[in-house]
């Protein structure tokens, strides 16, 4: 049934109304929270670098004439861990990290450090695959380390 009065509406009203309902909807649409229910990938790849740049740097004489690489091997790691603290997102958790002076690090087994980076490599071959761009090429790279290390420098 038509309506009894018919609501005239000029070309430029309904444009102008158009325009102002695209923007409103547009602005919205930027005002949405980024989303963080998944955590970052490269946060355990960090984590394992930080665990053995530690530890690692304790080897001592009970490591025979593995020490020295045991250090080099502690000192990449470092270095890995640097890298992707700069690309990796913490969540601010409002905790401060236990001191480290408080634990004193243990350097493992040259067996069990052998396991650890092949493990670390395929974990950090599995986020490559995952992210993109820098944080791809630095996950690769790690990957490619601790494969070395594990296969070259501690065979």
């Amino acid at each position: 049934m038509p309506h009894p009065a018919p609501v005239v509406v000029s070309r430029r009203t309904f444009v102008t109304a158009a325009a102002g309902l695209t923007g409103l909807a547009a602005v919205g649409g930027c005002a949405l929270p980024a989303v963080v229910d998944r955590p970052d990938p490269l946060v355990p790849v960090l984590d394992a670098a930080l665990r053995d740049s530690r530890e690692l740097a304790a080897a001592d004489a009970t490591h025979g004439e593995r020490v020295g690489a045991l250090r080099r091997i502690a000192e990449a790691r470092r270095v890995h861990a640097v890298s992707l603290g700069e690309l990796t997102d913490l969540p601010d958790s409002g905790q401060t990290p236990p001191d480290a002076a408080q634990v004193t690090p243990i350097c493992p087994p040259v067996d069990e450090v052998r396991e650890r980076l092949r493990a670390d490599a395929a974990l950090a071959a599995v986020v490559a695959a995952e992210v993109d761009g820098a944080r791809a090429e630095i996950a690769g790279a790690v990957s490619a380390a601790c494969t070395a290390a594990a296969e070259v420098v501690l065979a």
